[in-house]
């Protein structure tokens, strides 16, 4: 049997039940024999494990994995198990090298059988309830069970079944989760969880209590028996007056309060009406005062039934003792909500239309659902009035708002007009500038082409001036011979100052050419930085305004 496998416990006095064919086996197994205790400060029914540890199979040197980590697992969440775990564990290691190769690993199991039959009878259908409970491994776990225990969804529990075996030192919080296990339980002691579960909820029934599910609060209430009572009442709400007579006459007729003046003395509570009772000797010390026919005419009604009743002349009083005078003689009044029975008597002596009209209806219809439909409307008026207050509040701040942004628009357009105005000045003064500037170089450039042309003249004259003089030293020659020379000379002369002159022409037109050049790519570079200038002012001048526009979320905001 492996370590998951459950051994059977036992104590002094309790008798194994193996087969024959495992009873060497069994002798050998006692030799190493671990006693544990699992004591739980946290449990106060706590119960002694007493296991016993089984044999492998022959060459079995290992447990089931699942069972080791389990075992594991659940050991290292309580550190006082740890050692003994260990005892358990070196126990275990001596037993399986005793073991024999060929046995059978089922030899050693303990049967539901043989677990229930150490105490009792295993047919448990003749075994009364209290015999079961007392069962050694029930009967510490029943003794030490409180009503507070059971109703306490906190409290843990170890369950009872498992002592000695796998599972043992598992937790359950509460009595739900153990009754679960017990009743799911299929593996080891099936038959002994399932007689748990049975006896629990026994336990449970004859003590009037329940399992209260993990999470849940425990407790229940019971309230009234009837959801809600309803009772007729008489409609429309009246008070009746008793003892409202005065005095006799001389016909012993009796005389009494008159309608006006009667709902002049209870002008306090809103009655709309006024009747008295008339018999064979007239007043008959009876009226009655008629409400409005709503829940507030039953609630000025009840207010004044109230009134009489904590003064103590209410219909106990009346009935009791009819004190008809109070100290100084004055007659003392009585009253009290009306019923159908006093309304029959009021109507005792009326006949046809002198009857005082009335119904019989439902309180719940005429005043509960009524007095409901009136908070109802009152929440509903209050929300609107509220809703109303906020609208109002919001179109006042709209308002002041709009007046606010009103006024920034029309600052806005007033400094616009001041912003394009100096704009204005501006460019005129700076066209006044630059036309001054265009007609200072303009003079200058004439000046230039004056002096220009001034040179050029001079220069002309006195090329032609060099040719006359050239001509006029050769004009009287001496013989032939000389004045051939002297034509020849005028001739070279002639010759190569026209030669000269040409150069000068062509050089001249060269730089004219290239002066054009020169002051058109000027005029095109003035041209391009004047564009520039202007693009550089729109983008700064954009920037600017976009820097001054009022925000219209800004603008709210502030506002």
């Amino acid at each position: 049997m492996d370590s998951r496998g459950g051994g059977k416990p036992f104590g002094s006095g309790a008798n194994t039940s193996l087969s024959s064919k495992g009873g060497n086996a069994v002798e050998q197994l006692s030799q190493g024999v671990a006693e544990m205790g699992l004591d739980s400060a946290q449990d106060d029914g706590e119960w002694e494990v007493i296991s016993k540890t089984s044999k492998n199979r022959s060459g079995s040197s290992s447990v089931k994995p699942g069972g080791s980590q389990d075992t594991d697992t659940k050991a290292s969440r309580n550190p006082d198990v740890i050692q003994k775990l260990g005892m358990r564990n070196s126990d275990e290691d001596e037993v399986k090298k005793e073991s024999d190769e060929d046995e059978d690993d089922d030899a050693l199991d303990d049967t539901d059988d043989e677990l229930l039959s150490e105490d009792f009878d295993s047919d448990t259908s003749q075994q009364s309830f209290e015999t079961r409970k007392k069962s050694r491994w029930f009967k510490k776990f029943f003794d030490s069970l409180s009503v507070e225990d059971i109703n306490e969804p906190a409290r843990q529990w170890h369950c009872p079944a498992c002592q000695g075996g796998p599972g043992a030192i598992n937790w359950y919080r509460g009595l739900e989760p153990l009754i679960t296990h017990a009743k799911t339980k299929g593996a080891k002691r099936v038959k002994l969880h399932r007689e748990l579960a049975q006896l629990l909820d026994e336990e449970l029934s004859r003590r009037g209590s329940s399992v209260v599910p993990a999470g849940e609060v425990f407790g229940k209430w019971k309230g009234l028996k009837d959801e809600e009572k309803d009772h007729e009442i008489v409609w429309p709400p009246m008070v009746i007056v008793m003892n409202p007579r005065l005095e006799q006459d001389g016909n012993d007729k009796w005389l009494g309060m008159g309608n006006q003046e009667l709902l002049n003395y209870f002008r306090g509570y809103a009655a709309v009406k006024a009747r008295h009772s008339y018999g064979p000797q007239s007043h008959r010390g009876m009226s009655v005062l008629i409400f409005e026919s709503s829940a507030r005419g039953h609630l000025e009604a009840e207010r004044l039934h109230k009134h009489f009743a904590e003064q103590g002349t209410d219909r106990n009083a009346w009935d009791r003792r009819q004190v008809l005078f109070y100290h100084g003689g004055k007659r003392q009044l009585y009253g009290y909500m009306a019923l159908k029975e006093d309304l029959d008597l009021f109507n005792r002596h009326s006949h046809g239309k002198s009857k005082l009209k009335y119904e019989m209806r439902s309180y719940h219809e005429m005043v509960v659902n009524q007095i409901r439909q009136m908070t109802e409307d009152n929440q509903q008026l209050i929300y609107l009035e509220n809703k109303v207050v906020k609208e109002q509040r919001h179109s006042k701040q709209l308002e002041e708002i709009s007046r606010i942004l009103n006024e920034k628009v029309r600052k806005t357009e007033e400094e616009n007009y001041i912003v394009r105005r100096r704009t204005q000045m501006h460019h005129e003064q700076n066209k006044e500038e630059l036309d001054f500037q265009e007609q200072f170089f303009k003079e200058q450039l004439e000046t230039i082409h004056e002096q220009r042309g001034v040179k050029e003249e001079d220069f002309e004259k006195l090329q032609q001036d060099k040719r006359h003089l050239v001509k006029e030293l050769n004009a009287n020659p001496c013989n032939t011979e000389d004045y051939r020379s002297r034509v020849e000379e005028v001739e070279k002369f002639i010759e190569l100052q026209d030669t000269e002159m040409g150069e000068y022409v062509g050089e001249r037109d060269g730089l004219i050419e290239e002066h054009a050049e020169k002051l058109s790519a000027v005029k095109r570079r003035q041209h391009e930085e004047e564009v520039e200038i202007e693009k550089e002012f729109d983008a700064r001048l954009a920037s600017l305004m976009k820097k001054y526009t009022p925000n219209q979320s800004q603008g709210t905001t502030n506002a």
